[in-house]
């Protein structure tokens, strides 16, 4: 690590202009939150591997940003040359810098890796003390990283119609729309998972997440797709060459962005007018579909841009005059599922709830019978003090394992969405703790354990967080464990009304923890893709001020998972994915309309971590109500031993 540094503070020196500080953002050319391996910059140089964070390295200092859900992970994981800076509680990183940094200083950044969102408020910070924001003549982590693993040649996979439930051709002419309502005549997509919704594709450069690295670019009438070509099969080439879609190499983009900012991206096939690429007669803004042509007029000739999305060095290569800085319309197309979607989501949450339960049934027999643990259903220690030497031991890792294998087994079935945090006792109070198998922890009986996981189908993504435990729990984490669950009900039960965002809802789930004076510091819930990413905007639940940006709307899928984690000893997390859709209410003040959210998880609550005592009778009502569902769903799923299991853990529980 101190070899790093020095070499990097050593490039560094030597760059024009030389640079007084350097910032390693986590995020890669299309600032995704995952990365691949060889885009992991920031944990290569830091050794943090926390999704979330920024480095920044003068000549003798190294800080780590990071939020909440990373404080603890980032104090185990940053060795003493690192400074931890925690995000709502340190300055800022752009303030940080402004503060310490001398008057004029040159600030270096790869502007591939930071969005136009933030490589302006850092450049308006750093006017103050004329201070500059660099864009290095290349990435100089990458200079330093001798390992650095090359890229692979994935394949790209087309998703079938009957998964996607949009063509290409369908969301083209809807995206083209949007565009002349913006008055732009091209756009730039530089989201990962934006593009594989936009061409109805998938892939596998991103572990958990099904991918391609690629850019679009879609015009009035040209599509053009920028991706390594090696990854494209003849099948794939047939299937874009029928969606009117042109595919270009990856590393084109930078200079096609050029040509389209003067007008010059053009095509010989864009004026055939494919089943891909409807005409558009510019000249008269007037959009030929197959419905009755409107006339827009065309006050301005923009390029739409997303700020929050878009790389800065793209977005250099334009006039800014002729930019439309906007979220891109593809991030509420793409989260508002179509009905094909939504029955993909429900379908895949059955088969992963039944995966779910399966595994619940095998690490119940497996505790008691390894650790002689009192099991899912008994309160009582662990009538083994140890193990005999050389016997099989469970630990967070083998189980987990064992996990992925019961997914592997079911229908449409491509893999986790995401790394399972699998965790016991003071691991769980790690908020997005990822077990290793040469460190992790051995099951104990007499510990909480939590685990947050899910799957890719070919007709959804699922994330799911249980905590359960085998021994016998103490009054305090059955009392928080009670606050969280009833956060979850809380905010599963409410109805709304039209136009409220996440941030309002929010509250809902942490009452119950606040009247005890708990709390969590991450948010309540997340959008999740359709076989795409699992966490997916733009809408989310939470107290963060982006959850104010987007309103919760029908179609939309959410996550619910309040949690409460205590260090060094425990944490607890519950979690299943809703759908929004019509409310049910006896009234319509201001005809607004309603909303209310759908379950489709489907998994036992652990009742003997519950206190009933805590509960009212409307949520014991809910619990009953939920739990006669997870039977009728998940029965046709399982064997007559596991329905047995589901049958005893789905009891009712007396008001």
């Amino acid at each position: 690590m101190a070899d790093t540094l020095a070499a990097l503070r050593s490039l560094m020196s030597s760059h024009s202009p030389p640079l007084h500080a350097l910032i390693i953002p986590s995020e890669d050319y299309h600032q995704s939150e995952y990365v691949s391996a060889r885009d992991k910059r920031r944990a290569f140089v830091s050794e943090f591997t926390g999704s979330a964070g920024l480095a920044l390295i003068t000549m003798d200092e190294a800080l780590l940003w990071t939020d909440g859900r990373y404080f603890l992970q980032a104090t185990q994981q940053l060795s003493d040359q690192w400074k931890l800076m925690r995000m709502g509680e340190d300055p800022p990183v752009d303030i940080w810098m402004t503060n310490n940094l001398p008057k004029d200083a040159a600030i270096g950044v790869d502007t591939w890796c930071v969005s136009v969102d933030t490589a302006q408020k850092w450049e308006c910070a750093f006017a103050k003390k004329q201070q500059k924001l660099v864009q290095t003549t290349r990435n100089l982590v990458d200079e330093v990283w001798k390992n650095r693993l090359p890229a692979q040649a994935n394949p790209v996979i087309v998703h079938p119609l009957q998964f996607a439930g949009q063509s290409v051709a369908d969301k083209l002419k809807e995206l083209r729309r949007k565009l002349v309502l913006g008055k732009a005549r091209a756009i730039i997509i530089t989201a990962l998972d934006e593009v594989a919704w936009l061409y109805n594709v998938r892939g596998s450069d991103v572990s958990y997440c099904p991918v391609v690295h690629a850019f679009a670019i879609v015009t009035i009438d040209s599509a053009f797709f920028y991706v390594d070509k090696q990854k494209l099969s003849p099948e794939a080439n047939s299937y874009m060459e029928e969606n009117g879609i042109i595919v270009r190499d990856y590393g084109d983009v930078s200079s096609d962005v050029v040509l389209l900012a003067s007008n010059q991206l053009t095509s010989c096939s864009s004026t055939k007018g494919s089943k891909g690429n409807p005409k558009i007669d510019v000249r008269n803004a007037t959009y030929i579909g197959n419905s009755a042509s409107h006339a827009v007029e065309f006050v301005n000739d923009l390029i739409w841009v997303d700020p929050g999305a878009c790389c800065f060095a793209l977005y250099s290569k334009l006039s800014a005059d002729k930019v439309l800085l906007q979220q891109s319309p593809l991030a509420l197309a793409k989260a508002l599922k179509n009905p094909v979607e939504i029955e993909g989501l429900k379908k895949a949450h059955f088969r992963d709830g039944a995966a779910v339960v399966q595994y619940h049934v095998w690490l119940d027999k497996q505790m008691q019978e390894i650790y002689g643990a009192s099991g899912y259903f008994m309160e009582a220690e662990s009538t083994k003090q140890k193990k005999q030497l050389g016997t099989k031991r469970l630990t967070e890792v083998s189980v987990s394992d064992k996990l992925e294998e019961f997914r592997a087994s079911k229908e449409h079935f491509r893999g986790l969405s995401f790394r399972t945090t699998s965790s016991v006792g003071s691991n769980a109070a790690i908020i997005h703790y990822k077990p290793e198998a040469e460190t992790c922890a051995e099951l104990d009986p007499n510990c909480i354990y939590l685990f947050d996981s899910g799957a890719q189908y070919l007709d959804g993504t699922t994330d799911i967080t249980r905590t359960i435990h085998f021994g016998k729990p103490s009054p305090h984490e059955k009392s928080c464990y009670t606050a969280v669950l009833k956060g979850h009900i809380s905010l599963g039960n409410a109805r709304f009304p039209n136009g409220t965002n996440g941030q309002a809802l929010d509250i809902l789930a942490r009452i119950p923890l606040w009247k005890d004076g708990l709390d969590y510091r991450h948010g309540t819930g997340h959008g999740i893709g359709s076989y795409l990413n699992v966490h997916e905007g733009p809408h989310n639940i939470s107290f963060r001020p982006s959850a104010r940006d987007v309103p919760l709307q029908v179609s939309m899928a959410v996550t619910d998972e309040p949690g409460y984690y205590e260090d060094g000893n425990f944490g607890i997390r519950i979690e299943n994915v809703l759908i929004v859709k019509e409310g049910n209410t006896k009234f319509n003040f201001g005809n607004k309309g309603y909303l209310s959210f759908e379950h489709i998880t489907w998994a036992p609550y652990q009742r003997k971590l519950i206190d009933v005592s805590l509960l009212v009778p409307e949520e014991i009502e809910w619990l009953n109500e939920y739990h006669a569902k997870c039977r009728e769903i998940l029965t046709p799923y399982l064997n007559k031993s596991e329905m047995e299991w589901l049958k005893k853990a789905t009891e009712p529980i007396a008001a």
